[in-house]
């Protein structure tokens, strides 16, 4: 049964002090001593960084001078297949090999162990050289079975939104670490400059040279001919220069149609309003009592007392009665209909909001007119402009073809005066081995080791030791059937504890 709280943990665990300090020191002597036998681990590390091409390195016309860079003779983004490509290629077995060529193969791979250890390997490995001769799969070299190790410990990750791979090495001896990556980055950048040597690149493109230039003085001598004849000019700018022009008269001719537009739309608002609202407005009112009323109020009252007076003499219903009843409820209609006040003098004034309106609409109407006179003599000077760029536009076609054909050969020409350049720099690039891949940070020789941690272990071991520890205790108070605590008799008899005796010596 689990204790219920600390303090049931707390006499447990002094109860079984002996059992529990043995399991916690067995295991974190366990943790300590493997820690400490654990021949230390030892990490080198490289960084490789990736290029699209090589074209800054280069002498190139379109890099000299306030010449506009070229997209084909400036470095574009590396893309990442290109560096999942390096990537397998740094950690691929064949470069691995070629690192290691020269090198003595360790004792341990050459069968130059003791017996004990022989033995030891045998029996680990006896599986797999059962499967092996099952399928008549070839044995390892010595050499071969070193360089599958040492690819197992080879690793290379690409630094994420950055075109560098980190190649890392891990090995238990640590001056061996940094000579490997040494070989490897040789192997590597020797293995990059075979890739790129072409030595017929230079031939082929100094022939496409020399054939563009000849084509390209054609077409410049035919665009000389036709500017002596005809006598234009530059015609691109004077081409952006009107439509500039044609340009800046129809933005300044849209805003007029649109303050016009506004100018009509406020006269057309104003017109509405003054026509709601009066010219003159009052100013004063005097009003007295309805005459009428004031001598239709006694004939009334009069009429209700003679028919009072009557009704002690008839009866209701009789004729005089109803005659009494007829010309009092006529009086009385009259009297409901009448007002009770009469308007009898009145006086008014010029009303203002009508004279603001009247001067605000004169303001409108004036500047609406303005703005159709400019409006019209805008259109006029863009109707003048597109027949000047018409006329120029028909002059010019046959420039501009010209122009084009100048432009296009030039385009080519370059291209292969760059292309001529880069692959006679390529070739020395090779040479001294200046490539799109560089070693931007060489390896060194680790100075501490990257496992096993003894803080860590030993903090680990630990942990482990008073978890197993207290496990023990729980061990062996379950196995022992006396009782200790007044919960487990509780429990066991479900019956309450009314006192708890304890034992004095």
């Amino acid at each position: 049964m689990l204790p219920i709280n600390y303090k049931d943990w707390i006499d447990i665990a002094w109860r079984r002090r002996r059992i529990a300090t043995i399991a916690g020191l067995t295991v974190f002597g366990v943790v300590a001593l493997g820690t400490l036998l654990w021949p230390p681990l030892y990490s080198s590390n490289c960084q490789v960084l990736v290029q699209d091409n090589r074209a800054q390195l280069l002498v190139s016309p379109d890099l000299q001078g306030n010449a506009p860079p070229n997209s084909s003779a400036v470095n574009n983004p590396v893309q990442e297949q290109d560096l999942n490509s390096e990537r397998e290629l740094i950690t691929s077995l064949y470069l691995v090999r070629l690192a290691l060529e020269g090198l003595p193969v360790p004792p341990a791979y050459a069968h130059g162990s003791g017996m004990a250890v022989a033995a030891v390997k045998a029996a680990i490995r006896l599986p797999l050289e059962g499967y092996h001769v099952l399928h008549s799969i070839p044995k390892l070299s010595p050499r071969d079975a070193w360089a599958i190790d040492v690819e197992r410990n080879l690793d290379a990750t690409v630094i994420k939104r950055s075109n560098i791979i980190t190649v890392e090495f891990s090995s238990h001896d640590r001056k061996w670490t940094k000579d490997f990556l040494d070989r490897l980055m040789s192997r590597y950048l020797e293995f990059h400059a075979s890739l790129s040597h072409d030595p017929q690149a230079e031939k082929f493109y100094e022939e496409q040279t020399n054939l563009l230039k000849t084509r390209l003085e054609a077409s410049e001598g035919q665009l000389r001919d036709f500017q002596l004849k005809t006598g234009i000019g530059n015609l691109d700018e004077q081409k952006r220069a009107l439509i500039a022009r044609i340009s800046d008269l129809q933005s300044t001719a849209a805003k007029t149609d649109a303050a016009i537009s506004g100018d009509q739309q406020q006269v057309t608002t104003l017109q509405s309003q003054l026509g709601s609202t009066p010219g003159r407005i009052e100013k004063e009112t005097h009003q007295v009592q309805n005459l009428a009323l004031q001598q239709l109020k006694p004939q009334v009252m009069q009429l209700r007392a003679e028919r009072a007076e009557l009704l002690t003499r008839y009866q209701p219903g009789s004729e005089r009665i109803k005659q009494i009843d007829a010309k009092l409820a006529s009086e009385e209609k009259i009297l409901d209909n009448e007002n009770h006040l009469e308007v009898n003098e009145e006086s008014t004034d010029v009303n203002p909001v009508w004279i603001t309106l009247q001067t605000d609409l004169k303001t409108a109407s004036t500047a609406a007119s303005a703005g159709k006179a400019t409006r019209d003599e805008l259109n006029k000077q863009i109707d003048a402009a597109n027949q000047q760029l018409a006329g120029l536009v028909t002059n010019g076609v046959q420039m501009d073809r010209l122009q084009r054909q100048v432009t296009s050969d030039s385009d080519a020409y370059q291209a292969y005066v760059r292309k001529t350049e880069e692959a006679r720099a390529s070739e020395a690039l090779n040479s001294n081995k200046i490539l799109n891949v560089s070693v931007a940070q060489p390896p060194i020789v680790p100075l501490q080791p990257v496992f096993p941690s003894v803080p860590f272990n030993l903090a680990v071991g630990l942990i482990l030791a008073i978890l197993f520890g207290a496990a023990a205790a729980y061990w062996a108070e379950e196995s022992d059937s006396k009782i200790y605590s007044s919960g487990v008799v509780n429990d066991l008899t479900g019956l309450p504890i009314v006192a708890i005796l304890s034992e004095r010596m």
